[in-house]
């Protein structure tokens, strides 16, 4: 069973009364009617544009259905959750490809972050004319290490030995 990209609806008889929410797929079909036809054990909401499971029950009647397409299995893989790791396509439940050169982007822009915020004072202290010798130092060791983030490319990083296997640049001391 899967109902594909359910929406609220109002409908003009409402069987469950006026204080309950009414859903349905994009075909026309009333969540609540079709809950007997939900067989399997287990019951997810998923997003309709890339399958990443962000419900789990195993009583359909659990979910909030609203903007996800609801479908179900019978097993669940090891580990599974809904933190957007794990995805649903073709019947199948599998593990969210890691995009490694992402996974790099954000590790550098981390890095930036924390090296701004340390040599934040020093800009300032440098522009006031207040820095003592040893911050200056200090300031363009950082600055060399930001520049040297700053001109790392990761378009090469494909899997998680390219990963592992990026020279990031040692923070100053």
């Amino acid at each position: 069973m899967e109902l594909i990209n359910v929406k609220r609806y109002y409908p003009e008889h409402k069987p469950y009364g006026e204080d309950v929410q009414y859903f349905q797929s994009e075909d026309g079909r009333d969540f609540y009617e079709s809950i007997p036809l939900f067989t399997k054990k287990y019951k997810l909401c998923i997003s309709p544009v890339t399958g990443i499971i962000c419900s789990v029950a195993e009583d359909v009647s659990a979910l909030y259905p609203a903007g996800f397409t609801v479908v179900e299995v019978d097993e669940l893989p090891e580990g599974v959750n809904i933190d957007g790791n794990w995805q649903f396509s073709d019947g199948l439940i599998s593990k969210v490809p890691v995009n490694w050169k992402t996974v790099a982007e954000k590790r550098r822009s981390s890095l930036l972050q924390e090296a701004n915020e340390t040599v934040d004072d020093w800009k300032t202290e440098l522009k006031l004319d207040m820095i003592s010798d040893e911050n200056k130092l200090q300031l363009t060791r950082w600055m060399a290490y930001i520049r040297q983030l700053k001109e790392m490319h990761f378009n090469d990083i494909a899997s998680e030995g390219h990963y592992q296997a990026i020279p990031w640049p040692e923070k100053p001391e």
